[in-house]
């Protein structure tokens, strides 16, 4: 089968060069450094493989809000740039929602990028819709303190 469950350090090795081309100020070693915090909160990720290359990821958490109930959340859907058109996203998703419906949760979301008009359509040609906006505030970085201190 094409689509593999990302389990370990080695497994997501791969993953970068995909997540950097939707995130590309990101360095190597802030997303091991993201990545081991947000698999200690429960993140979960799948690969779709070719010829042993990855060719996309669609990473997901999954959770309780009182708005909705169990739900999954989709998060850094990526196809590589030049293998795009090929119906990857598509299966990506599909495997989640599958996933999503085996969990019993009443819906699959994602965030996306109000410039990224292609994957919009993409989105809403899978029946998704916009429910409500993502409001964030970004903060000032507090420096963290010398451990003698």
């Amino acid at each position: 089968m094409p689509i593999i469950e990302l389990k370990t350090a080695g497994d997501f090795e791969p993953a970068y060069r995909l997540v950097e081309q939707m995130n590309p100020t990101l360095s190597k070693s802030e997303f091991n450094k993201r990545l081991k915090k947000m698999l200690s909160q429960g993140y979960r990720c799948i690969a779709y493989v070719e010829n042993g290359q990855y060719i996309g990821v669609c990473g997901f958490w999954q959770g309780t809000r009182f708005w909705c109930g169990d739900f999954i959340d989709l998060d850094n859907v990526v196809v590589d740039e030049k293998q795009r058109g090929k119906n990857i996203g598509k299966k990506l998703v599909a495997w989640v929602e599958d996933l999503a419906k085996q969990t019993r949760c009443t819906q699959t979301g994602l965030d996306s990028y109000v410039t990224s008009d292609a994957a919009h359509r993409f989105y809403f040609r899978e029946g998704y819709i916009i429910k409500g906006y993502h409001f964030i505030k970004t903060l000032p970085k507090i420096e963290k303190k010398n451990k003698n201190e």
